[in-house]
């Protein structure tokens, strides 16, 4: 009997066991078919396209026509989602298959030059001759270029410009080209390098800039239904989130250079390159306009001649741009540096300032630095808006030091910098100082410097937004800011980009809040039906991305927090490149903060609520700085004295002062 229990155990651990791999390889299979019925739709969709594009150009229609009876054509098939065509360019149009993203562009099916003969050749490897160590913590350079063999107006200017570096590196020149650079292909060539170049066509759609490839080969229905990829029939498109979500390896900090057109896009406001930062690279460098053959051919000759004779990014930017000017000197493309430090600009079609201190090399040639200064003594920004400051070092080229840059008061300011200056970011107002610290290269303290930094507030936007009694602080963007207007019985704000092309206007507020609290605001916005968008994000995450006309009719949004913390809330309104519809606007009103509600409490450092301040408060706001004991709502509201929604140890030392008369 017990043998037969013991089987009888044995023999059902088999059957569970034997089940888990089942389940495992139903779900599987149940994946993949659903892959293959997705890209059955996708290939039979542009079947019906091409049929379509093949019957308009025998008829002998223009290209607009053509791109009108593709269009058309796409409206009457049922894959197509009726809300997807969100873009209409003048070389064709985006639409989604079943949310997945696709994109009929008549120039790179039609206008190319193509009578050269494709290549044979996918990949390239050449060994440079150099000696030099990298900053880039690798030697090797890749060239991407899918239309090489398509388009016979591209040269080889980088070919040459790619091997040029590899040379003076001591490491690898790697060419993609062709078919050969699929999505995959691209991906799995970016770790282990320390220069990237794309040298093909570009493309825009939505919020994000692509690459153009002539392949869709290994892009999957994950890649399509995320955006990272766009079908675009037997080709695709790939962003810098592809190359995030499917490197192989750790980068090796890579400066890449997009040189195709609108790798930088105004829509985008960066998209490509802050994941491709994410993702691991230094640096990007791209344009927000179609740039000219010519006009990138002679700013990259400058920059690569200037980082091989060992200067960093922003030296070399710099040089490109005073030798060559801005825009782009045969278009007006306007160039532009994403790094840690650098973000995407404010105004992209505009002069930008570059820190990157980016080096093609990683040993130059030592130089002690003998003295310092900032280049400000005091700077003033309003509330979510920027101000800089250089670092200023004699000699010029002192390499011998680095540099750390502190903010006395983040709930005021923030700072982000590297060794050639930093960029302050206004969060609350009031006054506070940034201090940078020079240190040796032992790790010794040098000296410091600092600036001292006013945040201001637009006041006016305070009191057009907040309700009754509401006390929330906000920020509008730099470049077509919102301000406070009187409509009718409302005071309210309104988005600053009416009328103006590839655009977005952004208003921001930060909370601290508990879980439950709720942020209430009514909104009515008017604009171009798809193209143009009014969206509300948290923390990043867009919550509402509304479109159309809502001319007349305010609708109110509350927001919930699911716990308690830190919440950026950001407004904004985007337009497209062309096309005004209804008021063209954004207007916000009446944003309530629930913890504003009733609240009588002064921060006033009384935490046991006796209606003095003692040193038991001070010491109970010891120990919440510490972490030993859980404030209640109520302490909080008395002890946060700068506003900050904590209580630091710096003040429990400021209620302990007052306890003691001080």
């Amino acid at each position: 009997m017990k043998i037969r229990k013991l089987l009888a155990a044995a023999l059902a651990l088999i059957l569970v066991l034997a089940v888990v791999p089942a389940a495992s390889l139903a779900e599987k299979i149940g994946a993949e078919v659903s892959e293959a019925q997705a890209m059955r739709k996708l290939d039979n969709t542009w079947a019906v396209l091409e049929a379509a594009e093949a019957e308009a150009m025998a008829s002998g229609m223009d290209r607009k026509n053509v791109i009108k009876a593709v269009y058309e054509a796409a409206l009457n098939i049922e894959a197509v989602d009726a809300d997807g065509f969100s873009d209409f360019t003048k070389d064709g149009f985006f639409f989604t298959v079943d949310g997945m993203y696709c994109a009929y562009n008549y120039r790179l099916r039609n206008e190319l030059d193509t009578n050269c003969e494709p290549v044979t050749e996918t990949k390239i490897v050449v060994p440079g001759s150099g000696v030099s160590a990298q900053h880039a913590q690798s030697p090797n350079v890749f060239l991407i270029g899918p239309y090489y063999g398509h388009d016979s107006s591209f040269t080889d200017q980088y070919k040459q410009e790619a091997q040029s570096i590899a040379n003076a590196t001591g490491g690898t020149y790697t060419l993609l080209q062709s078919t050969g650079a699929t999505g995959p292909a691209i991906a799995e060539n970016y770790p282990d390098k320390g220069v990237v170049i794309y040298d093909s066509h570009g493309t825009q759609s939505g919020t994000s800039s692509y690459l153009c490839l002539t392949t869709n080969s290994g892009i999957t229905q994950e890649d399509y239904s995320n955006g990272w990829a766009v079908n675009a029939g037997s080709a695709a498109y790939i962003d810098g989130r592809y190359i995030l979500h499917h490197i192989t390896a750790p980068l090796a900090n890579p400066f890449v250079w997009m040189a195709i057109c609108e790798g930088m896009k105004r829509q985008g406001q960066g998209t490509t390159g802050y994941a491709l930062l994410e993702a691991g690279c230094g640096a990007v460098y791209g344009y927000s306009q179609s740039v000219t053959f010519a006009g990138d051919y002679k700013y990259e000759a400058t920059f690569w001649n200037h980082m091989k004779d060992g200067e960093t990014a922003a030296e070399a930017y710099d040089a490109m741009v005073d030798y060559w000017g801005i825009p782009d000197p045969h278009g007006d493309a306007y160039p532009i540096m994403m790094s840690p430090t650098d973000p995407f600009p404010a105004n992209p079609d505009g002069p930008q300032t570059v820190t990157c201190d980016w080096l093609l090399y990683g040993d130059p040639e030592p130089v002690e630095l003998e003295s310092f200064s900032l280049s400000a003594n005091e700077v003033e920004a309003y509330i979510g808006r920027t101000a800089s400051v250089s670092f200023l070092r004699v000699p010029d080229n002192a390499n011998q030091y680095n540099l750390e840059w502190t903010s006395a008061n983040p709930a005021i300011a923030t700072v982000s910098g590297n060794n050639r200056g930093a960029t302050i970011t206004g969060t609350g107002a009031g006054t506070t100082t940034i201090t940078c610290t020079v240190f040796d290269m032992t790790g010794a303290t040098i000296g410091t410097a600092s600036v001292t930094a006013h945040i201001v507030e637009d006041t006016s936007l305070r009191d057009a937004l907040n309700v009754e009694g509401g006390s929330l602080s906000f920020g509008t963007s730099e470049q077509y800011p919102w301000t406070a207007v009187q409509e009718g019985d409302r005071y309210l704000a309104k988005s600053g980009n009416a009328g103006q092309d590839s655009s977005t206007s952004t208003l921001t507020t930060t909370v601290q809040m508990q879980a439950g609290e709720t942020l209430t605001f009514d909104y009515m916005f008017g604009s171009e039906s798809n193209y143009d968008w009014f969206n509300f994000l948290v923390n990043g995450t867009q919550t509402l991305h509304l479109s159309g006309t809502n001319n007349s009719n305010w609708t109110t949004y509350t927001y919930t927090a699911p716990s308690a913390g830190s919440y950026t809330f950001t407004w904004e309104f985007t337009k497209d490149y062309s096309v005004n519809s209804g008021i063209d606007c954004a207007k916000v009103d009446n944003v309530a903060y629930s913890g504003d509600q009733g609240s009588t409490i002064e921060p006033d450092g009384d935490l046991d609520g006796d209606g003095n301040v003692t040193t038991t408060d001070a010491l109970m706001a010891l120990r919440i700085a510490m972490g030993i004991n859980q404030p209640t709502d109520e302490q909080i509201a008395h002890g946060d004295l700068d506003g900050d929604g904590v209580i630091s140890t710096t003040e429990a030392l400021m209620i302990m002062r007052q306890a003691m008369g001080l």
